[in-house]
């Protein structure tokens, strides 16, 4: 191969004298040097910068050696973890977690909290640099607010067939290897989304979980004689304690109690 430098001038020697909005494929092609031959095995004694059609140097030692033909059996095949078409995406059990995993795909399939989880502004921001430039960088949630965003735009279009939730538990700062009592962490997730929730401007998101999760019931006393009712001040619910007992179907309850 010639000298890097030697290469570097000559395919950039057209830009002296092509204005920038003459420039073509072809000139694009020639600066970044797409046609240069590839370099011969034995001739490069490392990968040449220059070419970027050199494969020397690349970790070629490794396929060319003896192959191991058992080896092909443990690679995983990239499709068998692709989302199937019109098919859900499930969340990685981290131990003890299937309790979130489980209130986290409920929540998801809320259309209406969903929705509006989506119109919470973002706290993030890029980076910027000097001049107003900005600086692209991954995105990392901060808030609850933001990794439940996060989850459930990858839940609804992600194209692998699950997602890590660790980020959204790692905030939460659950331990993974212990089993949490479900309705007491529902419980109180909701009531921390609700005060996170409650400082929107954006009365949708603001009211969702009210709207969605919450509700109100009263004691109302019928006298069996005249049929005149005595009610109580009506009492904001979240949850409902329903008595399960053999032979009773939860809806059968659910109609009984209210």
């Amino acid at each position: 191969m010639a000298p890097r430098l030697q290469l570097e001038k000559a395919a950039w020697r057209w830009a002296e004298t092509v204005r920038p909005e003459e420039v073509s494929q072809e000139h694009i092609e020639t600066a970044y040097r797409i046609w240069l031959e590839p370099c011969i095995r034995g001739v490069c004694r490392r990968n040449c910068k220059g070419n970027p059609n050199c494969l020397v140097g690349i970790g070629e030692h490794i396929w060319l050696g003896e192959i191991d033909e058992n080896s092909f059996h443990n690679i995983d095949d990239p499709n068998c973890e692709r989302r199937k078409k019109n098919s859900f995406v499930g969340l990685t059990n981290l131990g003890a977690t299937c309790y979130v995993n489980t209130f986290l795909q409920v929540w998801f399939l809320n259309l209406e909290l969903r929705q509006a989880l989506y119109l919470c502004p973002s706290t993030c921001s890029d980076y910027v640099l000097g001049d107003s430039i900005q600086e692209e960088k991954d995105y990392e949630p901060q808030t609850i607010c933001e990794h439940l965003q996060y989850l459930f735009a990858l839940l609804q279009n992600s194209n692998r067939r699950y997602i890590d939730p660790s980020g959204f538990v790692k905030a939460l700062g659950l331990d993974t290897g212990q089993q949490q009592d479900a309705q007491e962490f529902s419980k109180l997730f909701m009531s921390l989304l609700e005060d996170t929730l409650s400082k929107q401007k954006n009365p949708d998101v603001r009211n969702i979980v009210q709207q969605q999760f919450c509700g109100e019931y009263a004691y109302v006393t019928v006298c069996n004689q005249c049929g005149r009712e005595s009610k109580l001040l009506p009492q904001t619910v979240n949850r409902l304690y329903l008595g399960i007992f053999e032979g009773r179907k939860i809806r059968r309850r659910q109609s009984l109690f209210l």
